[in-house]
């Protein structure tokens, strides 16, 4: 009896440990990470090992991708400079993809 509660222990610390790996690193944040290099280097012309994780991204993964954009402070905290990956995406063919599922700033309330 011991020995299920300890293994149900177990199971339940590992089911919690990989819920959190899957919500602090999302799925589609490996194709802008491919592009780590050149998020400060606008002089470069972007190589396919790039821009071809990112297209495929766009479209397999739109949504991860939608969620990553409208969240500058995520992306900040995967070192992902905001203005660069949309940079990134400019070059790469894809920011008026991206951009379509960017959320708009709400305007402001006329008095």
């Amino acid at each position: 009896m011991a020995q299920k509660m300890l293994m149900m222990a177990v199971l339940v610390i590992l089911g919690t440990t990989m819920a959190t790996v899957t919500v602090a690193s999302p799925a589609c944040l490996q194709s802008l990470m491919s592009c780590a290099p050149y998020f400060n280097n606008t002089d470069v012309t972007l190589p396919d090992d790039c821009c071809n994780p990112l297209q495929q991204a766009v479209a397999t993964e739109l949504i991860c991708l939608c969620s990553l954009f409208n969240l500058p402070s995520l992306l900040s905290s995967f070192d992902i400079p905001y203005v660069g990956a949309i940079r990134i995406a400019s070059q790469c063919g894809v920011v008026d993809i991206i951009s379509d599922c960017i959320s708009a700033p709400s305007p402001a309330p006329t008095p």
